[in-house]
């Protein structure tokens, strides 16, 4: 079996509850499962309290060989963050929104400087996708070009600060699009000066989008993946009505980064998303995994999360 877990924030007590519950024992210092290994899809950092504590069980089992993980898009943007390209400037701005994200991180690393720059030179080895004959496995979205794009230029990995200074570069907008679009997602902009704010408050100007359904001769609102957001019915752009998109043919995909809420479900019997919104500043968001045990076909009933839902 193998259980893939969605996006943890620095909820380490929620992790290990979880991990727990799946039937896993922490045997000298690393979590085991007898019959399963955990795929972890990103997002390890930020939001919560404690992103020190999350990464070391995450990395211990990673290098113990009882689980792999996935470079998310907070991952991707903390690279970024620490950055600097050829001119001296961060690829990631310093604003104050963006320095504020990352506020939980470094007060989980107020006192490992050295222990923080490895991780970061962790997260670079961190594979940005998964394939097997059995399933598919992003942060965001798994588009067949975009992946065949990432193995053209040997980027399965970011390897280096050298080849994501690289993918910024004018030149290399088609890498960059595949990078973006696999962490973070495809967004739509919205159309005269339409816009919304997000479960954090930030205002936003995208739309992220379902990238496993067929575009043709539909609205932003009904490709939007925004939940409790309204978005405009706006027309597609003939660029995105030509995008590829996830077949119900296609193995299994599971991905996380979507902020969904509620009670975990299946978009398709081939579509599973897996974040539940742990680090939701409402307190009802879920650490959520699936069991998986190569299955064509998913199943709702494989669902396994943390804490338990109350009931009204």
């Amino acid at each position: 079996m193998i259980d893939f877990i969605g996006d943890i924030h620095g909820h380490r007590e929620e992790l290990e509850i979880l991990l727990r519950k799946l039937g896993y024992e922490k045997m000298h210092g690393v979590y085991r499962h007898p019959e399963s290994s955990a795929v972890f899809l990103g997002d390890y950092i930020d939001r919560g309290p404690d992103a020190r504590g999350v990464v070391n069980i995450v990395r211990k089992m990673v290098e113990s060989g009882t689980a792999k993980a996935i470079l998310g898009n907070h991952e991707f943007n903390a690279l970024c963050f620490w950055t600097k390209n050829s001119a001296g400037d961060f690829l990631r701005e310093h604003s104050i929104n963006k320095i504020l994200i990352h506020t939980k991180t470094m007060e989980s690393y107020r006192y490992a400087q050295k222990e923080f720059s490895e991780v970061l030179d962790w997260f670079l080895t961190l594979p940005l996708f998964l394939e097997t004959p059995q399933f598919r496995a992003q942060h965001a979205c798994f588009d067949l070009e975009n992946i065949q794009i990432l193995r053209r230029e040997n980027l399965e990995t970011l390897k280096s600060r050298e080849n994501l200074c690289r993918i910024f570069e004018k030149e290399n907008a088609a890498i960059r699009r595949a990078v973006d679009d696999t962490v973070k997602g495809p967004e739509v902009k919205l159309q005269d000066g339409a816009f919304y704010h997000d479960s954090e408050d930030v205002l936003r100007t995208l739309a992220r989008i379902k990238w496993w359904i067929d575009p043709k001769n539909k609205t932003l609102r009904d490709l939007a993946f925004q939940p409790g957001v309204k978005i405009p019915p706006q027309p597609l752009s003939s660029e995105i009505q030509k995008r590829n998109f996830y077949s119900e043919k296609e193995r299994p995909d599971f991905f996380g980064h979507y902020w969904l809420e509620g009670e975990p479900q299946l978009f398709r019997e081939n579509i599973c998303c897996l974040d539940y919104s742990v680090a939701s500043f409402k307190g009802n968001g879920l650490l959520t995994a699936y069991r998986f045990s190569g299955e064509e076909k998913l199943s709702p009933q494989n669902f396994v999360w943390t804490p338990e839902i109350k009931s009204n």
